[in-house]
C-alpha cells in the first residue's frame, strides 16, 4: 500500500470515529452568559402580575435667596413653614410631605451651552439661594375611582401653588443632552409599592410557563422531563439597568441628582394597572431514556 493510500484510510477512519461521537446541543457562537453544550432542555419561561398603583407622588421646590445669607435661610425658612403648614391644614392622614437634600447654590449661574469655555465673570456679590425638594406622598389611592383621584390632585396642586411652592421641582438637565424615554415632566407620578408580592406571583407563573414549554418539547422528542438544573434571570421589571449600558446603548448621560429612588418600586406617569413582567432561563435534565418506536429506532 503506497502512503498516499494510507492517508486515505487513516483520514476516512478520523472521520468515522468523529461521526460516532455522542452528540450534544451547540449554542451559537458568543451568546452571552450562556454554556457552551446544554443537556436535557433550556427554556425562557414568562410571568406577568399587575396592580394598580397604591401611592402618588407629586414633586414640589421651596427656595430663596439673598445676597446676606443670614438672609437668605430666614427666607428660606419662612417658605418651607408656610408650604408644610398649608398641607398640615388639610389634616389629610394619607397625605405627608418628605423633604429631600438641601442645596445651597448661587443664584442666576444657569448653564449656558453656547459658552464653550469659562462664561464672563460675575460683577458684584454673589447671591446665594438655598432649594430644598419637597415630595408630597399620598397612600390608598388604589381603590379610588378616576373622579375622585382627580380631585384630590386639584387639591393638592392648588394647595402647593398657592403657600408659593414651586411644583415640578427644579430642571438642571443639560438641554443637549439625548435622554431614553423622556416624554417631559410629570406633575404626578404613580407608584407600586407592594412590589415584592407581586413578583413572587410573576416567578411562579415564569416557572409554570417554563415547564409546560420543556413539558412539550420533551414529549415532541420521545423523552421524559427530569427536574430543574438551573435558572437564570433574563428580565425583571423594577430591576435598576446599569447606568454604563444606558449611556452606551442610550447616550444617557448619568444623574447628577444624589437622590436615590427606592429600588423596589415601579412608577407610572398613568394611573392605570402596572404590569410586573418576569422572564427566566430555566434548564430541565432528562429523567429517563429516549422512547424506542416499533420499529426499534430512536
Amino acid at each position: 500500500m503506497s502512503r498516499s493510500d494510507m492517508a486515505i484510510v487513516v483520514s476516512g477512519a478520523i472521520a468515522l470515529a468523529v461521526a460516532a461521537a455522542p452528540a450534544r446541543g451547540q449554542l451559537a457562537e458568543g451568546t452571552a452568559n450562556a454554556q457552551a453544550n446544554i443537556d436535557g432542555f433550556a427554556v425562557i419561561g414568562k410571568g406577568t402580575a399587575v396592580a394598580r398603583p397604591n401611592r402618588l407622588e407629586i414633586d414640589l421646590e421651596v427656595s430663596a435667596s439673598s445676597e446676606l445669607s443670614a438672609d437668605a435661610i430666614v427666607k428660606y425658612r419662612d417658605a418651607k413653614k408656610r408650604l408644610q403648614d398649608a398641607f398640615a391644614t388639610l389634616k389629610m392622614k394619607n397625605v405627608t410631605v418628605e423633604e429631600r437634600g438641601l442645596l445651597v447654590d448661587q443664584k442666576g449661574q444657569a448653564y449656558n451651552p453656547y459658552y464653550m469655555d469659562t462664561p464672563p465673570a460675575r460683577k458684584g456679590k454673589v447671591e446665594v439661594q438655598l432649594r430644598r425638594k419637597l415630595v408630597v406622598s399620598v397612600s390608598d389611592i388604589r381603590p379610588m375611582d378616576e373622579e375622585a383621584l382627580l380631585q384630590l390632585v386639584a387639591k393638592l396642586l392648588d394647595v402647593a401653588q398657592d403657600a408659593g411652592g414651586k411644583v415640578g421641582g427644579g430642571g438642571d438637565s443639560m438641554p443637549y443632552y439625548y435622554r431614553y424615554n423622556n416624554e417631559g415632566s410629570k406633575l404626578v407620578r404613580f407608584i407600586l409599592d407592594d412590589y415584592e408580592s407581586l413578583q413572587e406571583k410573576a416567578y411562579g407563573e415564569a416557572i409554570t410557563d417554563a415547564r409546560t414549554k420543556a413539558g412539550r418539547l420533551a414529549k415532541l422528542s420521545g423523552v421524559e422531563l427530569g427536574r430543574i438544573a438551573g435558572i437564570r434571570e433574563v428580565l425583571v421589571s423594577g430591576e435598576k439597568p446599569p447606568a454604563g449600558a444606558l449611556a452606551l446603548y442610550y447616550g444617557v448621560m448619568p444623574s447628577s441628582n444624589d437622590e436615590e429612588v427606592p429600588r423596589k418600586r415601579l412608577e407610572s406617569s398613568r394611573f392605570q394597572e402596572i404590569p410586573v413582567r418576569v422572564e427566566l432561563h430555566v434548564r430541565f435534565d432528562l429523567a429517563g431514556p429516549v422512547k424506542l418506536g416499533k420499529g426499534g429506532a430512536e
